[in-house]
């Protein structure tokens, strides 16, 4: 098992119900937290399913670097951040 931090920013934390959460996972792939958070909190699952899909504009970040992949392998300790996009005026 392999525990990670989540966080939500602004508007996705409302819909998370938190703004931060340790999941623990036994597969560690960032897929597998994407599909753990889909199913756990049902108001992100369709942002979720976006995500999963390359089809949103919500911004991920693990340990503060824009993985490539989903498949990237999550380790201990690791910090997974969900930002909406960001405008300015």
């Amino acid at each position: 098992m392999v525990k990670v931090r989540v966080k939500y920013f602004l508007w996705l934390a409302e819909k998370a119900g938190c703004s931060l959460e340790e999941v623990s996972l036994s597969n560690s792939s960032l897929l597998s937290l994407l599909e753990h958070i889909k199913a756990s909190r049902p108001r992100l699952s369709r942002i979720i399913e976006s995500i999963i899909q390359s089809r949103s504009e919500v911004i991920v970040l693990v340990n503060n670097v824009s993985p490539k992949t989903l498949t990237v392998e999550l380790k201990e300790g690791d910090e997974v951040v969900f930002m909406p996009p960001v405008s300015g005026g």
